[in-house]
């Protein structure tokens, strides 16, 4: 259906305008049908206002539609539902988010009720497609659908059942998508499935349960393949954007993919992760995309460092591939230029903190001038991303900075000023006992975690450097 453009109702009101215009609708709707026409107009400026990023003015339009014409067809309605999902969604980035995903997902659900498969195949897919972008969203906070008091639920439980219900929303639209040919529209739902799944692979490894990591490398391996279906239709040619957005994401797959395994699956995992890594950044140029590409070049920065860190093989210490490390520390530093305190503090914080476990990685074994210079480099990177993860505002990772700053400077005590870098190392370790609950204790001589019993003093280390 063709909606006027030149219509006065595009101008979209709002408040007691819309009111009365949809007092008038209703009182005829029933009999006259082409007041449909004016009800999806008034949905038009209800995006206009969306798109202009005025998003209450958006909703006020949705909620007195619905609300004054209780009685609308199935197809307006569903209509109408469809697209308030869809600014709910969006206002879940604004505040609320929460509450506002809560509505998405309400208003999604009732529009593929509403929308039958068999009648209106597209649109039920595009509902079911928004039903699991918010379930993924929702999925991030821990909260859960309708009324339902989920107090008594553990946060990870809520969590994996929302992605559970969102991988069945992406399963039912791309089956429709494909059989309509559809074939951007499957390439987006393959990507969002390999989105929630590789969420969900993430979720099971923090938790306590033996087989997590079975079950997550499983969830991995089909991350991976709705990725590659999806950039099957994603060319570097028409849709580079999209390709680039799709690899990034493989890449992240075949990387956690990597953690999981050991000796040479292992290391060709983290080769197809930077193989995707680099070619993203072919297409996520600097001046066209600067953001999405210190994005890319922070994660490949990770690869590389997973791909070149010390570690034992056979009995023995494989030291770290230098120049492995350069070129992962050449990645962060031009994510860093992108990064800045500035305008994106917490990205730069995570970013510093990198580059400076690969500055401790690259020192050892220490032995000379330049590995304690590796060292500086990197007490000063951990400084720069604590004056952003402050202990009032992220107590995790402000203990997890400080425990690594405290090894960087427990190395640099065996080159050059023990008792004071010593010193300095020990107040740091302490800092990151008190950031984390639960309070320490003395076992064998050395402070642990009373939480998890970690040890503060570096285990799990290699060659004086634990693997971080």
């Amino acid at each position: 259906m063709v909606i006027e453009m030149s219509s006065p109702w595009i101008a979209g009101p709002v408040g007691a305008a819309a009111g009365a215009a949809l007092a008038w609708i209703a009182s005829e709707y029933q009999t006259r049908k082409t007041y449909r026409n004016v009800l999806l107009l008034l949905a038009k400026s209800a995006d206009d206002f969306a798109g202009m990023g005025q998003l209450d003015k958006a909703l006020s339009i949705y909620d007195q539609v619905l609300k004054e014409i209780p009685r609308l067809e199935p197809a307006v309605r569903g209509e109408m539902r469809f697209r308030e999902g869809l600014c709910r969604y969006a206002s879940s980035f604004e505040g609320a988010r929460e509450r506002n995903l809560a509505g998405a997902v309400a208003a999604f659900e009732e529009a593929i009720r509403l929308f039958k498969p068999e009648k209106s195949p597209v649109e039920h897919a595009q509902a079911q497609n928004g039903l699991g972008i918010s379930l993924v969203r929702l999925s991030d906070t821990g909260a859960a659908k309708g009324d339902i008091d989920w107090a008594g639920r553990g946060g990870g439980e809520v969590r994996e059942e929302n992605l559970r219900r969102a991988l069945l929303a992406f399963e039912a639209a791309l089956s429709l998508y494909s059989a309509e040919g559809r074939a951007q529209e499957r390439a987006q739902t393959e990507n969002n499935l390999g989105d929630a799944r590789l969420l969900l692979a993430r979720l099971r490894l923090s938790g306590p349960a033996p087989s997590a990591a079975k079950a997550a490398a499983s969830d991995l391996e089909r991350a991976i393949e709705a990725y590659e279906a999806a950039l099957k239709f994603r060319t570097a040619e028409d849709h580079p954007e999209d390709r680039a957005e799709t690899q990034t994401s493989l890449g992240r797959a075949w990387m956690a993919l990597a953690e999981l395994e050991e000796g040479d699956m292992r290391e060709g995992h983290l080769e197809k992760a930077i193989i995707n890594f680099k070619a993203a950044l072919e297409l996520r140029t600097l001046e066209s995309h600067p953001f999405e590409r210190a994005e890319t070049q922070t994660l490949l920065g990770r690869a590389l460092v997973l791909e070149a860190e010390p570690r034992a093989e056979g009995g023995e210490i494989r030291w770290s591939d230098r120049e492995g490390l350069k070129a992962a520390m050449e990645a962060y530093e031009e994510a860093l230029t992108i990064r800045t305190q500035k305008a994106s503090p917490e990205e730069y914080a995570e970013t510093k903190g990198l580059l400076a476990r690969a500055l401790v990685i690259l020192s050892a074994p220490a032995g000379g001038s330049e590995d304690a210079a590796h060292l500086k480099r990197a007490i000063g990177a951990f400084e720069d991303a604590l004056a952003v993860m402050t202990l009032e505002a992220h107590p995790e990772e402000y203990a997890t900075i400080q425990n690594d700053l405290g090894i960087a400077y427990r190395n640099l005590s065996k080159l050059e000023d023990r008792e004071e870098n010593l010193e300095r190392s020990i107040l740091a370790y302490e800092e990151a006992l008190r950031a984390r609950s639960g309070g320490a204790r003395k076992v064998g001589g050395k402070e642990t975690n009373e939480r998890d019993g970690e040890e503060l003093e570096g285990g799990g280390e290699v060659g004086g450097v634990r693997a971080l």
